[in-house]
């Protein structure tokens, strides 16, 4: 299934971010992911882990930047995730397994930046977003790292005017948690490859 296509399924409530995956945690995140991929045709429910989405993910509108969607990645729903991942390739791991490979240690969490490039033939546009900042409780959370996907093709078939062609990736910025700050509210900021700033209000308490 092509990227643009998966996004839009994925996109289909959560709890207060959990700093810590504590054991209890972990064998809720395991069978959480059994849980989900016994049902395969229902995706994987990104959608209440949703930062910023545009209306319609199969559509290319130049307005919109070359930003698809945002989601936000916890230490419980990355350990969770590699549950689901791993079960639906007939490959299962233990917990601790998945959450060693969740790669999203305690206290740090994550956003998954869905992008396109900007003409069909653009595939360098992941090197042209900014550095992202993170604000949180009037306090700025340190940016430990920024991961930049390989490009693939897809389409957009409800482009207007083209066949709606083009390079996606993902970029990923992972943030330290300040002590006390696990539930508070602030914006992520980050420039992307059109130069749109995107300046996006992030509350940790709705997420587990």
């Amino acid at each position: 299934m092509k990227r643009a296509a998966l996004l839009a399924l994925l996109l289909g409530s959560a709890l207060a971010v959990r700093p810590a995956v504590t054991p209890a945690l972990l064998q809720a995140a395991a069978a959480e992911g059994e849980r989900l991929a016994a049902a395969p045709e229902a995706g994987y429910p990104l959608r209440p882990y949703t930062v910023y989405a545009v209306p319609d993910t199969l559509k290319l509108v130049a307005a919109n930047g070359s930003v698809d969607a945002v989601t936000i990645a916890t230490p419980f729903e990355r350990t969770r995730y590699e549950v689901f991942l791993h079960r639906l390739g007939e490959d299962p791991v233990t917990p601790a397994e998945a959450r060693a490979q969740a790669e999203l240690p305690d206290h740090q969490v994550a956003f998954i930046v869905f992008a396109h490039g900007r003409t069909p033939d653009d595939q360098a546009f992941l090197s042209q977003f900014s550095a992202a900042r993170l604000t949180l409780g009037g306090q700025s959370a340190p940016l430990l790292g920024t991961a930049r996907s390989g490009a693939s093709i897809s389409q957009y078939p409800r482009t207007e005017g083209e066949i709606g062609l083009r390079f996606i990736g993902t970029v990923t910025y992972r943030f330290r948690l300040p002590a006390g700050l696990e539930n508070a509210s602030g914006t992520l900021r980050f420039t992307d490859a059109t130069g749109k700033a995107f300046t996006l209000p992030v509350q940790l308490s709705r997420y587990r």
